[in-house]
């Protein structure tokens, strides 16, 4: 028997869950399982991104929810949803992101059989006030197995809402056969960037948010090069900040030394052209970004929050250092620098290796296939 699996997400705007639930809808085994995708909040960037035909995708429009106690609810949201799973059989419905759990949770409900319901929580708990912590007890009681992305997150979840039960561990994977050096494309990026053939990039590729710490990587960045102007920094992504990033960064007068590229198609290829990749966040689950960098084989340098420490080896495959301190990042960086060639070589082969075993997409998915399949035994 082939299951009908249904994938419930906000929309699928550029982002590390939006990739892992498009990764998980590529890589089922298409033998045991029958993706399908669900929108609650319209398409996002990405939705033309998702291999799936029209009849196996339902969009949604959760503005019109009216909120009733912790819950936002409403009848033609929840009424489409159910009918989608009724009527395609779903009998695994994988929710990403509160929003998504509530919908469909209750959606669920409406049918019969009830399909199993799934929940991955990716970093939001480390942001929630006490108040939406409370609320996050009731959501999470509507699945019947939840998904932490890292071991921190799973530690978290027990330590704020108590959560000790049906909670499994499942760490994020990426495609490493897209992630692979390219020399080419790092002559052609560096080219473009105006890197000298003596000077050292720094860079990173994320959502211009707050819990990505930019602001921190921009205090960093002026330490470095009041003592070495031979660094260069280049910062991908679009995001809400962008525009307050950019009035900072021109008040701390760095000149053309820092730059915001905005949204990029081609990050395999601009990571692979950075000589470190760093990630300055203030929360992080377990972030794409780190595995992008670290199955290229750039040197890294991470702050040592969420599930950071679970692929960060330091010394070994990169450095970690405490969110919020520009100087303690400056100095890592300024030390990756210094290690030159040799540190390069080194961090290559045992971040290469570290992914392999632990953080490609295939043994995402096919952990989840195993949790799929206890939910029916």
């Amino acid at each position: 028997m082939v299951v009908p699996v249904a994938f419930v997400v906000n929309n699928f705007d550029v982002g590390g869950l939006e990739k892992v639930v498009l990764s998980l809808i590529r890589t089922l085994d298409r033998a045991k399982f029958e993706p399908f995708a669900v929108c609650v909040d319209g398409r996002g960037k990405l939705f033309d991104d998702v291999p799936l035909p029209a009849d196996h995708m339902l969009v949604l429009d959760k503005s019109r929810a009216r909120k009733i106690g912790p819950f936002s609810f409403d009848p033609t949201v929840l009424t489409r949803m159910a009918r989608f799973f009724f009527e395609r059989d779903i009998r695994i419905v994988h929710a990403h992101n509160l929003a998504p759990l509530v919908f469909s949770g209750v959606a669920a409900r409406l049918v019969l059989p009830r399909p199993k319901l799934v929940y991955s929580e990716h970093n939001q708990i480390y942001s929630a006030s006490e108040t939406h912590a409370r609320r996050f007890g009731y959501y999470v009681k509507l699945a019947d197995r939840v998904v932490a992305v890292s071991e921190d997150l799973q530690r978290t979840l027990s330590r704020r809402v108590g959560l000790t039960k049906n909670v499994s561990v499942i760490h994020n994977g990426i495609d490493g056969r897209r992630f692979t050096r390219d020399e080419g494309a790092i002559a052609r990026i560096r080219a473009e960037l105006g890197v000298g053939p003596d000077e050292h990039l720094v860079g990173t590729a994320v959502v211009l948010s707050k819990q990505k710490g930019i602001v921190h990587l921009l205090g960093a960045a002026e330490r470095v090069l009041a003592k070495d102007p031979k660094v260069r920094f280049a910062i991908a992504g679009d995001g809400p900040l962008r525009a307050e990033l950019e009035a900072d960064l021109a008040r701390r007068g760095l000149g053309d030394r820092v730059r915001f590229l905005g949204y990029r198609s081609d990050i395999p290829q601009f990571v692979s052209a950075l000589d470190t990749y760093v990630l300055s966040s203030l929360w992080e689950g377990l972030p794409l970004a780190l595995l992008e960098g670290l199955a290229i084989g750039v040197p890294i340098v991470a702050t040592t929050v969420g599930g950071n420490p679970e692929v960060i080896v330091e010394g070994e495959n990169g450095f970690l250092v405490p969110p919020q301190d520009d100087e303690a990042l400056a100095e890592a960086l300024l030390r990756v620098k210094a290690g030159g060639p040799e540190l390069a070589r080194a961090v290559r082969a045992r971040g290469r290796a570290r992914f392999d075993a632990k953080f490609s997409e295939q043994a995402m998915t096919r952990a989840h296939e195993r949790l799929f399949m206890s939910l029916l035994a």
